[in-house]
């Protein structure tokens, strides 16, 4: 093999690899540090954090943001009945019960699913825009990763890099670059005499449904997104 084949594949190993493991980075080092009060805690209340953090983020009252979501999981409910997802029965047990979004979606196929993100709902509710939402998520979680490195759970290595990973997710454009990265590379062993042109275009053609262990599907970096691991998009059910 030669030593642009060697750096190509490390390179796209490594990339990925590491965005992978950013994935379950708080349970990695809640283990190193056998400090795990704080990671728990974090994973515990969700990436969003709790009412108290988000509200005080938002510069509104616990009481205010409750009554938001309520609002805002009540038009969702009405929205789906409009739409006829659900029966009026099924509405009003909704509304009856819990304000979780969780509750509505077991009522929704999974297209129906993806109509519902709380965060629109959310925002709408507050009056404020969902970019504006997003930095709320954003504060609260920078102030946890500040007070772990503050306790000495996280180093501030450890949070430098999380906020390197997240900026590397939030690329409209690595994702492709990758795509083409690995279709180079596997083509170079095609050159290589490791794989024949039927294997490397077969691998080619579904390079985002390699495995996960295999290190290098490119479905599971968009699999991070919804994840409930530090720094995840909440997608549909939200916070």
């Amino acid at each position: 093999m030669n030593k642009k084949t060697i750096i190509s594949i490390t390179l796209a190993v490594l990339l990925i690899g590491g965005a992978l493991l950013a994935n379950n980075w708080v349970g990695r080092v809640s283990a190193s540090s056998g400090t795990t009060t704080d990671a728990v805690t974090l994973v515990k209340d969700g990436p969003d954090g709790s009412d108290e953090e988000l509200a005080t983020a938002l510069g509104i009252t616990v009481e205010d943001l409750t009554a938001a979501e309520q609002q805002a999981f009540t038009s969702a409910v009405d929205v789906a009945l409009k739409a006829e997802y659900i029966t009026d029965s099924q509405a009003e047990t909704l509304k009856a019960g819990n304000p979780s979004f969780r509750s509505l979606y077991r009522y929704l196929s999974e297209t129906e699913r993806a109509e519902f993100d709380q965060d629109v709902y959310l925002a709408e509710a507050l009056g404020i825009s969902e970019s504006k939402l997003e930095e709320a998520y954003a504060a609260v979680k920078q102030a946890r990763i500040d007070q772990m490195v503050a306790d000495g759970t996280l180093t501030q290595e450890q949070a430098d890099l999380q906020a390197a990973y997240e900026a590397l997710r939030g690329s409209t454009s690595f994702e492709s670059s990758m795509q083409q990265a690995m279709t180079d590379a596997i083509n170079a062993e095609v050159k290589a005499g490791t794989l024949t042109q039927a294997q490397a275009d077969l691998l080619i053609a579904n390079l985002d449904e390699m495995p996960m262990g295999f290190g290098m599907g490119m479905h599971g970096m968009r699999g991070m997104e919804d994840s409930g691991g530090m720094g995840g998009h909440r997608g549909p059910g939200g916070r």
